[in-house]
Formats: C-alpha cells, sequence, structure tokens
C-alpha cells in the first residue's frame, strides 16, 4: 500500500530540504576555492609591491621626481590596456565561462615576473611587465566575481560574501610584501612567477566552471568597444550608482600604491624594508575590513555600511596626507580598516540597477572595471605629477594626493546619496 498523502507530502519537503542544503554546501565549498585563489593571486602581485619602486628608483639613480613620473607612466598604461581588455574579457566570459580567463592571468603574470626576474635593471621589461601585469589583475578579479554571481546571483546578499573574499585578499596583500622585501629586487619577481604558476595549478584542479549553459550569452564584437561602460549612463540609476564608484576608485590601494612608497621615503625616510612593513600593515587592515564590512553590512545594510567605510576612507586619507610622525601613519592605518570596501555594496547595488536593463553579470562587472580603468589611465599620472610639484621648487606638501583623494571620497557620499537603493 502507497503511503498516505500527508507522509508523503512531508516525505517530499524533507527531500526538497536535503537537496537545497546539499546544493548550498556544493556552492559554498566552490566559493571556498574562489576566495583561497584570490589570496594567492594577490599573494603573488604583492611579493613584488616593495621592491617595484625602489628598483625603478635605482634604474633613475636616486630621483624620486623622475621615479614618480616613471611609475604614473607605467600604471596608466596598464590602465590604458586594460580599457581595451576588459571588454573583450567581459563578453568572452559570459560566453566560454570562467575557468578559462581565471587561467590566463596568473599565467600570462608569471612569464613576465620571470623576465624581469631575468632583466631586473632594464627599465623596458619592467615597464612591459608593468603595464601588462597591471592590466591581468582585472582579467582574473573580473571572472571571479561574475562567478561569485553565478553561485548566488546579484543583490545586497552580496555585500558579505564579497567581503569574505577580500579577507582572504588582505592576507595575501599582508603576507606578499612581508617575504617580498625579504627576498628583495629579482629574486622576489622569481618568487611570485611560481605562485602564480601554483595559483593556476591550484585553480585547474579545483575550480568547476560556475555558467549554465542557459546563462551563456552570445560573443558581440561590437559590444566590445573600450567604452562599453558608457552603457552604465544610459540610466539615471546605474549612471549615479557608477559615478560613486568611479569617485571612490580615486583611492583604490592599486591608483596610490606607486605614491605611497615616494611619500614615506620623502617624509619618513622609509626604505625598502620599511615601505615592506607598511604594506604589511595595509594588507592586514584589509582583512580586518573584510571581517568589518561583512558584519557591518549585516547588521546595519549596505547604505549605512557604505557611509560608514567612506568616512573611514576620508579619516585615513586625511592622516595619511598629513603624517610626520609614526603616531599618525598609525592612525591612518587604523582608519583604513574600515574603509577598504567602501564600494563593495555599491557594486552590489549597481549589479542588481545593471540586471534591470539587460545586462549580464560578466559584462556589467566588465564595465564598472572599464570604467576605473578609464580613470586609472590618468590618475596614476597625475599623482605623480600632484606629489612632483608640491615637492619642488620650494613647496612642502607632498601629502596633496591623499587629500585630494579625501576630498573625492566625500564627494562620492554625496552622489550616492542621491539614488534610490531600492
Amino acid at each position: 500500500a502507497g503511503r498516505p498523502p500527508a507522509m508523503a507530502a512531508s516525505s517530499g519537503r524533507a527531500e526538497d530540504a536535503a537537496a537545497r542544503e546539499a546544493e548550498a554546501k556544493r556552492k559554498e565549498g566552490i566559493e571556498s576555492i574562489m576566495v583561497r585563489s584570490i589570496g594567492l593571486f594577490l599573494f603573488a602581485i604583492t611579493l613584488v609591491v616593495p621592491t617595484r619602486a625602489p628598483m625603478i628608483l635605482g634604474i633613475k639613480k636616486g630621483d624620486a621626481a623622475a621615479t614618480a613620473r616613471v611609475l604614473g607612466l607605467m600604471s596608466s598604461c596598464a590602465a590604458l590596456l586594460e580599457l581595451f581588455l576588459n571588454p573583450v574579457f567581459g563578453r568572452l566570459s559570459d560566453k566560454y565561462g570562467r575557468k578559462p580567463f581565471l587561467l590566463l592571468a596568473p599565467v600570462v603574470n608569471a612569464f613576465l615576473h620571470i623576465l624581469v626576474g631575468a632583466f631586473p635593471k632594464s627599465l623596458k621589461v619592467n615597464f612591459l611587465d608593468r603595464m601588462i601585469s597591471g592590466s591581468m589583475i582585472f582579467s582574473f578579479v573580473g571572472p571571479l566575481n561574475a562567478a561569485l554571481l553565478d553561485l548566488w546571483g546579484p543583490g545586497e546578499h552580496m555585500v558579505p560574501r564579497m567581503a569574505r573574499a577580500q579577507m582572504f585578499l588582505g592576507l595575501g596583500a599582508a603576507t606578499g610584501p612581508f617575504i617580498g622585501s625579504k627576498l628583495g629586487g629579482a629574486r622576489s619577481f622569481q618568487a611570485s612567477a611560481a605562485v602564480f604558476l601554483a595559483t593556476a595549478a591550484w585553480i585547474w584542479n579545483k575550480f568547476p566552471e560556475t555558467l549554465r549553459e542557459e546563462n551563456k550569452k552570445e560573443f558581440d564584437i561590437a559590444a566590445c568597444t573600450p567604452l562599453r561602460f558608457l552603457r552604465l549612463f544610459q540610466d539615471k540609476t546605474t549612471a549615479t550608482l557608477a559615478t560613486t564608484i568611479g569617485l571612490q576608485s580615486f583611492g583604490d590601494y592599486v591608483n596610490i600604491n606607486d605614491i605611497n612608497f615616494l611619500y614615506l621615503k620623502t617624509v619618513m625616510g622609509y626604505g625598502q624594508a620599511q615601505f615592506g612593513n607598511f604594506a604589511i600593515s595595509v594588507g592586514l587592515t584589509q582583512i580586518v575590513n573584510g571581517k568589518f564590512m561583512k558584519t557591518l553590512s549585516q547588521q546595519v545594510g549596505g547604505v549605512k555600511a557604505t557611509l560608514i567605510s567612506n568616512i573611514a576612507w576620508i579619516l585615513a586619507m586625511g592622516c595619511l596626507g598629513t603624517s610626520r610622525r609614526i603616531g599618525s601613519l598609525a592612525l591612518a592605518l587604523l582608519f583604513m580598516a574600515g574603509g577598504h570596501q567602501r564600494a563593495t555594496a555599491v557594486s552590489a547595488y549597481l549589479q542588481t540597477a545593471g540586471k534591470n536593463v539587460g545586462m549580464g553579470s560578466a559584462e556589467l562587472t566588465a564595465a564598472q572595471a572599464n570604467l576605473n580603468a578609464v580613470l586609472k589611465v590618468f590618475v596614476p599620472i597625475m599623482y605623480g605629477n600632484i606629489f612632483s610639484f608640491f615637492t619642488s621648487k620650494g613647496r612642502n606638501l607632498p601629502g596633496a594626493p591623499y587629500l585630494l583623494i579625501a576630498a573625492l571620497t566625500a564627494m562620492s557620499q554625496v552622489t550616492f546619496n542621491t539614488v534610490s537603493k531600492k
């Protein structure tokens, strides 16, 4: 005899619940692989953070102003290349999946770092490496963010998950400079190449494709223009959110890292080892901020979390730009622990708003990164020139770039306040 209807229904609900629990565990497992991948990738990148600028300074025979201009030009060229690559890789990722592009970046960067390790005193090799490897960062982070969205979908619930990824990013960013500063010069690039290859091997063996067949989009070369980010400005909500993110990006660590070394060398007399310690400290603040932002967004929501993190970043830049003693520098690091992820909730809102106007996850991520890349074309050069201007001909305001960032971060909050977050 069959089971009574009530018993059958109860059994069916139990089976559905078990299936949902199993699916959630599967997704959590994939997410764990992904966040560890970003930690490894950032570890490889930051191994050379404390050594790149001193190498260029040595090539330029100790001329800090000339070094600032060269480093700014390197970063701007990387952003220009990224400007063309972002929309292409974004569309290809929406067609062929995330895994191929998660493999591409570490393999390319490994090859380039091997070249720098072999020719550390060549400005041309250093320039080529910085330009291409810098542009490859998004080629990794973009598909990884898109894979997270494949698993969980867009929405404010993504904020704590992105915050968790930031914690592992911070872990990589904290340990890389520590080891890189101990290795120094060419050896740091050789070690970085080895870690990039290890990252590629980890992804090859562990990461399953997350993009479902039914969610794939056909590749459209016409959609791969470097100005693809302009689509974000065809809708009022996405335009306001994109503007907010753009203003926030002026203070992104990748935009100020090169200036950090020259600033600390100028005002504190720091060398490679001390700068390495500072970079480690910044990495630790990223770990703390990952936990902080995850908890904060869960307790007060993305809107208030954005306000608090923007205020923290304004204070951090203000303290950093006026630092002359270790106490002010420590205070800047304390505030950084509250502000690194100031754009996380804004990006989550942008994903939802972009979906509403028909944009795919990777396409949205690529468009946002394209916008940041446009800014990065001139922002590092601008900071280099500002630093050079305010430290020459008797002028003594080396912290001017940081004070500008504080003002722009305040403008980003004002802009964010004007958009509906529903």
